[in-house]
């Protein structure tokens, strides 16, 4: 088996000559935010002076080497998540402005959010914990509902994807999401995402829909609430291993809280609780840290 990990640090983007107050369409490039193994992000303005967020397709860049068939590939995958992106309506979603698909540098802008990813918010800040940890759940609870219900499918929620604004958290980075009726653009046998954030049903080959979505969304809030990813970061096969065995590392965390999330973390989707139980968990127990109750 093969994982690919789209992180956004995998890449330098100083190899692609992108400079600020270069002009991509009708976007000023102004800084720039960071990059994966698809694409490179840059804050650009428009005529008008307002900022944005631009993901420009690293294949369509005139110095990027790809052959041809990676490069339709990559397209497929950029087009994608732009027709994803303009199907969903919500705040915890990040809000399609502009793309350009066709044209030599492939590109979609979308709004700007201030403020860092889940990743670094939860390093600098420290781990979410009762009521800041039951809205943090709630809104991440409604994106996802709504990107469901356009009927799309993420598959690459990680801590990462989360940005966290003055407003409320906002899912990013539809790279790799599949609507209904798409087909694979990847060869087969390689599972994308990130160890540690992948459904384990995924990494044995079956296919991601909501309740892996679900699954990458739980194991996202079990890092928010204990303050480190709940399998551990590397080597990556003992990750999936400690997936696969639903080998979470949740000490520290109310009794109610820690056992709703062991339940929807299971290996076993047969045997997973829903979503909507861990949030009434995570919110009794907030409930009770106001109080002074113990569960």
């Amino acid at each position: 088996m093969n994982t690919e990990n789209p992180d956004p640090t995998d890449l330098e983007d100083s190899q692609y000559e992108l400079q600020p107050g270069q002009t991509i369409g009708s976007y000023q490039l102004i800084s720039h935010l960071g990059g994966g193994s698809m694409g490179t992000v840059w804050t650009v303005r428009n005529s008008q002076g307002q900022l944005y967020a631009m993901k420009i397709l690293r294949t369509s860049l005139p110095d990027d080497h790809t052959d041809q068939r990676a490069e339709r590939v990559a397209r497929e995958r950029f087009r994608r998540e732009g027709v994803a992106l303009s199907r969903i309506r919500h705040p915890g979603v990040a809000s399609i402005v502009d793309m350009e698909l066709d044209e030599p540098i492939a590109f979609i802008v979308t709004e700007l959010i201030d403020g860092d990813n889940l990743r670094d918010d939860v390093q600098d800040n420290g781990a979410y914990v009762g009521d800041d940890l039951a809205l943090l759940t709630e809104k991440l609870i409604s994106a996802v509902q709504a990107v469901h219900a356009a009927g799309i499918i993420h598959r690459d929620i990680k801590p990462t994807n989360v940005m966290v604004s003055a407003t409320g958290p906002v899912l990013v980075d539809f790279g790799i999401a599949m609507g209904a009726g798409d087909s694979h653009v990847t060869r087969t046998g390689l599972v994308m995402g990130t160890p540690g954030f992948i459904a384990p049903e995924v990494i044995e080959g079956a296919e991601s829909d909501a309740e892996t979505d679900w699954w990458s969304l739980t194991s996202v809030l079990a890092f928010a609430a204990t303050g480190r990813p709940v399998f551990g970061s590397k080597p990556i096969m003992a990750v999936l291993e400690r997936e696969a065995a639903g080998n979470a590392d949740l000490h520290g965390l109310p009794p109610r809280t820690r056992a709703a999330f062991m339940t929807c973390l299971a290996p076993d989707r047969a045997h997973r609780a829903t979503i909507g139980s861990l949030l009434a968990a995570i919110q009794q127990d907030a409930l009770d840290r106001q109080t002074g109750r113990t569960a």
